[in-house]
Order: structure tokens, then sequence, then C-alpha cells
């Protein structure tokens, strides 16, 4: 893989984390902050939705499955080093309680290891 196609995939990356970013700046209170039931259905869509935004841009960049784990971890870095900043300033970023930051950085967690799992399946299906 280039680095041109790199940069690109980085971007794309960036572009998905602040689309995320801005969704749970209007729409955190909702995410974050009705009970442990809303909070594990926010956490598995956003899940489904990483995976499907995975797929879908390496069917369009003509990425080989062989290189998932890559097109993953290239998508992922630049959302990775903003939430560490979206995460230290949760609070004046969100308008929400700081105590929200945990169950954030959960989802985030979870939805990046989810990402990465599946990269990682998509990869070995292909060498097999």
């Amino acid at each position: 893989m280039t680095a041109k196609e790199l940069g690109v995939l980085a971007l794309l990356g960036f572009g998905v984390w602040l689309g995320g970013a801005v969704t749970f700046r209007f729409g955190g209170g909702l995410l974050f902050e009705n009970g442990p039931l809303v909070l594990a259905a926010s956490a598995v869509g956003i899940a489904v939705t990483v995976c499907i935004l995975l797929r879908s841009i390496m069917t369009w960049r003509g990425s080989p499955d062989a290189e998932a784990v890559t097109v993953a971890v290239a998508m992922a870095i630049p959302g990775l080093f903003g939430d560490v900043a979206y995460t230290l300033a949760f609070a004046p970023i969100t308008g929400l309680s700081p105590l929200t930051a945990g169950p954030y950085a959960a989802i985030i967690l979870f939805g990046n290891a989810c990402l990465l799992a599946y990269a990682l399946w998509i990869q070995q299906r292909a060498r097999a």
C-alpha cells in the first residue's frame, strides 16, 4: 500500500471520527446519560457502523482483503489521537458531566476493538 493511499485512508478515518465527535457533542446526553441499556445499544450500533464503514471504504478504494488490518489501523489512528484531546476536555467540549467521560471512552474503545477484530477476521479469511 502506498503512502498516498495510507494518507487518504487516514483522512477518511479522521472524517469518520469528526462526524462521530460532532454527533457526540449534540447527542451525547441521549447516548451516554440514559442508562445502561441505551449505552449498550449505542456501543453495539457504533461497532456495527464502523465495521460497515471499513468494508464500504475498502470496496470503494479497491483495497484487497489481505490488507484489511492495515486499512483499519490507518483509519483508526487519527480518531484515536483526536479522542485523547476529546476525552481530556470532555465536559467543556460536550457540555456533559465529567463522569460521562468514562462511558464515552468505553464506547470508543469497544468500537475500535470491534473494528480491529473485524479487520483481522477479514484478513485471515482472505489468507485462508
